[in-house]
């Protein structure tokens, strides 16, 4: 633990600091608030809105209101794929566009002419639909097994012999309360002691 003269070195110090000079370090220091990296502008492209974006981020992060950072992180991949999902559909658009402009031809001479752009255009798309329902599965899965886990000082009775009623006692821990068993007789109880022995 830091000493009282320590600690006013501290706020001395502290309030020489100017923070970034450089614009590197400005840059660094702005992503500092960022609660989730999806809301970065390198997520953005030409055409598309830091506006659309938030909203989208807004809806998801209402919908799952992730708990953990593991659950954080599996939402902001739900909102990237589908970020880029709806990109790629606007991919798909222009070139259909762009080849009927240009070679003014019809759908079906263009989808002819380019067939392996469509189908690599179309494994991206079902990659990250796999990536959104694989991340959408684990999600669902970490938060019914947060919500299934027992509040910490409670017990789960085991057998319908056990009343599962305990009190804390600061002194030698839980304490059960109730047993809906009698104890056993002294007859009942096995000798535990080894052979031999009197």
């Amino acid at each position: 633990m830091a000493t009282p003269k320590q600690l006013a070195a501290n706020r001395r110090n502290a309030t020489k600091s100017t923070g970034p000079r450089t614009d590197d370090g400005k840059a660094r220091s702005s992503m500092n608030a960022l609660k989730t990296g999806i809301d970065a502008r390198s997520q953005l492209i030409r055409g598309e809105t830091q506006t659309a974006l938030s909203e989208l981020t807004a809806e998801y992060y209402s919908r799952f209101q992730p708990a953990t950072p593991e659950q954080r992180l599996l939402v902001d991949n739900l909102i990237d794929c589908e970020w880029l999902l709806r990109r790629f559909r606007a991919v798909e658009t222009q070139l259909w566009e762009n080849a009927m402009h240009v070679f003014d031809i019809t759908l079906g001479l263009v989808y002819e002419e380019h067939c392996d752009v469509f189908a690599r255009l179309q494994r991206r798309i079902d990659s990250t639909q796999r990536h959104y329902h694989n991340a959408l599965r684990e999600l669902r899965r970490l938060q019914s097994a947060e919500t299934a886990q027992p509040e910490a000082g409670t017990t789960v009775e085991t057998t319908p012999a056990t009343v599962a009623i305990q009190t804390a006692n600061p002194e030698i821990g839980f304490v059960p309360q109730a047993s809906a068993e009698p104890p056993a007789a002294p007859d009942q109880v096995a000798d535990l002691r080894p052979e031999g022995r009197g």
